[in-house]
């Protein structure tokens, strides 16, 4: 079956968007090769006249897809009118880190590569002989064959997530790529946004009857796209069409809380419930209510949005986003790795809500709900998996707790790698917690939600 190339890229369907002349060489390494990368920083960069050589740290089979594809694959953008395709050709090399190590170094001291994009999910960013650990020994041969300026910009959902990344790799340096680095790196912050479902057999299957032709590589995605990023280059940077600005930390905020958390509420409460998507999970009796309750209550309250926007407006986009019948979010991919994820999306809004003064009831059920979806039972009695960094440490300590729900609740806040100190103190939330955890235990999550 004839795959996607340049070959064949002129003469498919006219109404398929294909790229104009491709660049020939890469000033972007981009390190992550998944679906948003593909469906979000590439597309933007497709705009531009740079090239990106995309490298996977583990798992070869996307790169190995773009390879035989010339770097090419399609996108489609699935609005509640129907289709948009579009074929990408910004990405003009691949690399395997796990088995070109040497190369991946080189392209780190290379003088042509002027900017690293990162997204590698949030735990790469606690192992230091991973990613921190490439980029700093790439970043040190660079300083030692004293190369241009180089920028680190982290796309990942992370708060600060510039400052992270530097946090990351800033002290694997030595003392001279250390000094060196203080004046020729910058790692500015950014905010990604783009609903970004896994790629599945019928995103293939998709691609293939609007293409004619097979493309391995193939995304999906909404039609709304934005990125915010900190305007802090260290030498050149594409044209992007984002928004540059000096403070992208209001719009992190915004966006990790109100989007980002509202969709690990209803993933955990979806898959407790039985709901495959976060679409159906919307369709649940009074699950619409509820998450506007908790953007107007508990989230908007929490802190300032950027100049000229408003929290709940933005929360009411977000709703319509999930409720878009092209997409097919399932709830399971998004309740993927909750340690890592909560503390920026649940945890720092209950500590500033209770800075604030602000009641903090109805924040207490997205962690009853993430409790009860941890020790591994749907209310269909249907076993849930937990991929999850710490899922060894969070089944003992809900095993140790037993059946009690004040118990199980603080064994999760006790658990010092995901919730910090004053959080875990909060005794509202604990008793709220422990409230919510009973109520789902007792009723499950639709007649809870539908009883709100």
């Amino acid at each position: 079956m004839e795959r996607l190339s340049n070959e064949n890229v002129k003469r498919l369907p006219g109404d398929v968007t294909v790229p104009g002349d491709r660049p020939q060489t890469s000033g972007i390494l981009h390190i992550g090769a998944g679906a948003f990368h593909r469906a979000h920083q590439a597309v933007y960069t497709d705009d531009t006249d740079w090239g990106i050589t995309v490298a996977a740290p583990n798992s070869r089979g996307v790169i190995d897809a773009l390879a035989e594809q010339d770097g090419l694959y399609s996108v489609a953008t699935l609005g509640p009118e129907g289709v948009s395709m579009r074929v990408v050709g910004s990405i003009v090399d691949t690399l395997h880190i796990a088995s070109e190590r040497e190369r991946a170094l080189d392209l780190l001291a290379a003088d042509t590569t002027h900017v690293v994009t990162l997204t590698v999910t949030e735990k790469a960013y606690t192992d230091p002989g991973g990613v921190p650990g490439l980029l700093a020994e790439g970043i040190a041969r660079r300083a030692a064959r004293g190369g241009p300026p180089l920028t680190v910009l982290c796309c990942d959902n992370l708060p600060d997530n510039g400052k992270t990344t530097r946090a990351a790799v800033e002290p694997l340096f030595d003392d001279r790529t250390r000094a060196w680095a203080h004046a020729n790196v910058a790692f500015p912050s950014s905010m990604v946004d783009r609903i970004v479902p896994a790629s599945t057999p019928a995103t293939y299957e998709r691609a293939f009857l609007e293409l004619g032709v097979q493309d391995r590589a193939a995304v999906e995605a909404e039609p709304f796209s934005q990125w915010v990023i900190e305007d802090d280059f260290a030498g050149p940077r594409p044209d992007w069409d984002a928004t540059f600005t000096n403070d992208v930390a209001g719009w992190e905020r915004l966006k990790l809380r109100t989007l980002n958390g509202v969709h690990s509420t209803l993933a955990y409460l979806g898959a407790l419930a039985g709901a495959e998507t976060i679409g159906d999970t919307l369709a649940l009796p009074g699950a619409e209510d509820f998450a506007r309750w908790l953007i107007a209550e508990q989230i908007a309250p929490s802190f300032t949005p950027p100049d000229g926007q408003d929290t709940i407006a933005y929360g009411e986009s977000v709703l319509e986003r999930f409720a878009n019948p092209g997409i097919r979010h399932r709830c399971i991919q998004i309740a993927m790795d909750g340690s890592q994820k909560l503390p920026q999306r649940l945890f720092a809004t209950v500590a500033d809500l209770a800075d604030a003064g602000v009641d903090r009831d109805l924040i207490a059920l997205p962690l009853a709900a993430w409790t009860r979806f941890c020790a591994g039972t749907a209310d269909t009695d249907a076993e849930l998996p937990l991929d999850d960094p710490l899922k060894d440490v969070l089944r003992q300590s809900l095993a140790a707790a037993g059946s009690n729900p004040a118990a199980r609740i603080d064994a999760i806040l006790g658990i010092r790698q995901i919730v910090p100190e004053h959080v875990a103190d909060d005794h509202q939330l604990r008793r709220a917690a422990a409230k919510w955890l009973r109520e789902l235990d007792r009723h499950g999550v639709a007649t809870t939600l539908e009883h709100l």
